[in-house]
């Protein structure tokens, strides 16, 4: 009996650890779709010209392009590599604008942010895959500034 408890304990232990691991390894469609989620809070917080929020989501979005950069491939796209070529700078321009308080700059960024979302879907093949602004809010949140 003892012998069994260590056997069913030790598979438990086994099967608990690969599927930690398995979790740690990003899921490019959960990733695109945590990337999509937030960009469109990012753009309603700027419409909303609220800079606090605009600046929570951009960093939101920062850590699934980082998990997005560690995708080494999907169905054969080196989806890391385009990432890093194609998003990264994009992304990086967006925070010196949202750093810079110049609302006609940060939309403008946030306008090539998207525009190299699309760049990266037509260049693999997924260009039916498009993202556009949307002003519309389905969310159960406020993107207006609130006094802190």
């Amino acid at each position: 009996m003892k012998n069994r408890f260590l056997v069913y304990l030790s598979l438990t232990v086994l099967l608990c650890a690969g599927s930690v691991s398995a979790e740690d390894e990003p899921n490019m469609i959960g990733t695109m779709g945590k990337m999509q989620l937030f960009l469109h809070k990012l753009s309603l917080s700027v419409e909303a010209d609220n800079p606090k929020l605009a600046d929570f989501y951009a960093h939101e979005l920062e850590e699934n392009i980082e998990a997005a950069k560690r995708i080494d491939e999907y169905h054969d796209i080196p989806v890391g590599q385009l990432t890093e070529a194609m998003l990264v700078p994009s992304f990086e321009a967006f925070e010196s604008a949202l750093e810079s308080d110049d609302p006609e700059q940060i939309r403008s960024r946030m306008g090539e942010l998207i525009n190299a979302c699309n760049a990266c879907h037509q260049a693999t093949d997924y260009g039916f895959i498009h993202i556009q602004p949307s002003e519309s809010n389905p969310y159960m949140q406020s993107f207006e500034p609130k006094g802190d």
